[in-house]
């Protein structure tokens, strides 16, 4: 049997990454093959992208599968000190070392970068991705429950409350200038919640420039103080693939001075309202395992369980050893 061979992704060579991660999560819920410049926003445009954190793996000259790590500057400044590894093998390949390959390259780089610790994600049903987590000492960290709303039964509607106004801007036509206001307004709402940590204004610009599917801000204000957020958006280029009419509520956070008052139920509504006029007739989100009252929410909705993901930590030695190859 041939060996396998490690290469660095580069521009010319995203064709093969989007072709392997299309291959290797063909089965998974919600996923779909990433356009060009999707693939070159999670790469080569992130601020916190370095090519020598990447793999693509071929064996006999055929592209097997990909490793990635990221690094986010935005955490290790807020002393999260971890970085993040993702891993995708054709499944015809599974089982034959390229996944252990990746793996170990990746972990080598973070050890490299002086990183105290690792994450990755696989969905409850990945029985492959999970086990070749722990086989390598990773242990669960947390659990992310992906909501559904099937059907279009009407969502109510639900006011602001009194001083308080919404307002929906496309995400596509807001300024930079306009996406730095809403990014301190996401920091501030999400910067007491579990693991959070500041975001830049360039990473929401680079998404506002190269996503495909239609996208909503919905805004609450009081006076001239955007008070909370709600980003919605219509599942278009999923939606075209899978033959299905889906959308997600992406964010909703409210900032601490402003809650307990009703105004997250408002954006919520606000934003489930949107994605059924566009003539959706599913509805999905992400929210912590454990953010009860997040849940509650939700449920009273219409929102139930799909399915869920869980995020795995593996605790590194902090001796800056470069053991990266290839």
């Amino acid at each position: 049997m041939s060996d396998l061979e490690f290469r660095h992704l580069t521009e010319s060579s995203l064709e093969e990454m989007i072709e392997v991660l299309a291959k290797a999560r063909a089965d998974e819920p919600h996923e779909r093959r990433l356009t060009h410049d999707e693939a070159r926003s999670e790469t080569f445009l992130d601020p916190d992208f370095d090519p020598k954190g990447t793999w693509i793996a071929t064996l006999d000259g055929e592209v097997v599968g990909f490793g990635l790590v990221l690094v986010e500057g935005n955490r290790i400044k807020a002393g999260k000190d971890d970085g993040y590894i993702d891993i995708d093998v054709v499944p015809e390949h599974r089982g034959k070392g390229a996944e252990q390959a990746l793996l170990e390259r990746s972990l080598g780089y973070l050890r490299s970068r002086n990183v105290g610790k690792a994450l990755s994600r696989s969905l409850i049903t990945n029985n492959w991705g999970r086990s070749l987590l722990t086989s390598h000492s990773f242990e669960e960290a947390y659990r992310v429950y992906i909501l559904v709303r099937r059907g279009r039964a009407e969502v109510r509607e639900v006011l602001p409350p009194a001083g308080f106004e919404l307002e929906r801007r496309n995400l596509r036509d807001c300024s930079d200038v306009d996406i730095s206001k809403i990014v301190d307004v996401f920091n501030d709402s999400f910067r007491d919640h579990f693991n959070f940590a500041p975001e830049r204004p360039e990473r929401f610009i680079n998404a506002r420039d190269c996503r495909e599917d239609p996208a909503v801000l919905t805004l609450a204000s009081k006076g001239d103080e955007i008070a909370g957020l709600c980003l919605s958006d219509e599942s278009s280029t999923f939606n075209q693939e899978k033959g299905e009419q889906t959308g997600w509520v992406d964010i909703i956070g409210v900032r601490p001075q402003f809650r307990r008052v009703g105004l997250g139920e408002a954006l919520l509504s606000d934003g489930m309202r949107w994605i059924l006029d566009r003539g959706m007739d599913t509805i999905y989100l992400g929210v912590f395992a454990k953010n009860e009252k997040a849940l509650g929410l939700y449920r009273s909705f219409g929102f139930t369980n799909d399915t869920e993901s869980v995020w795995y930590r593996k605790n590194l030695p902090k001796d800056p050893v470069d053991t990266v190859t290839g």
